[in-house]
């Protein structure tokens, strides 16, 4: 089998949040997903707005067969979390359809940190479940 190659993006701004993002996608690619041979990459960018501008950068360069956008947005008490969870989710989609690239969005939008915690625990195995329904829709 030819091994395919994914990109995970990862805005490590709340790092244990991250972590368990990251471990659920290393345990699914470990287990659950090892036959299918996929090859990871991995980069850190400072938080969910620059996501979709790295995938555009690193796109732009070379292919991915599909990519995990991985991050965290808390809303606070002002208007900037929507702005970054709307303009985040936008762009990772917009990359989506402009590369043809299928990318799966595991940044989670939460009222507090504990939700995030709750919510990161199993979220990287759905976000590469649904990466490779993806993929195997292009195939």
């Amino acid at each position: 089998m030819t091994q395919k190659k994914i990109l995970i993006v990862d805005a490590y701004y709340y790092d244990e949040v991250s972590t368990n993002l990251i471990d659920g996608i290393k345990s699914s690619l470990n287990d659950e997903f090892k036959e299918l041979n996929l090859k990871p990459d991995y980069i850190i960018v400072a938080g969910a707005l620059e996501i979709p501008q790295a995938i555009n950068l690193v796109l732009k360069k070379t292919n991915y067969d599909g990519i995990i956008a991985v991050g965290c947005i808390i809303r606070g008490e002002t208007s900037h979390y929507d702005i970054v969870a709307d303009n985040s989710a936008r762009g990772i989609m917009e990359l989506s359809f402009k590369y043809n690239t299928p990318i799966t969005n595991a940044v989670l939008t939460v009222d507090n940190y504990d939700q995030a915690i709750a919510r990161s625990k199993e979220r990287g195995q759905h976000a590469v479940k649904a990466l490779i329904g993806l993929m195997n829709i292009g195939i």
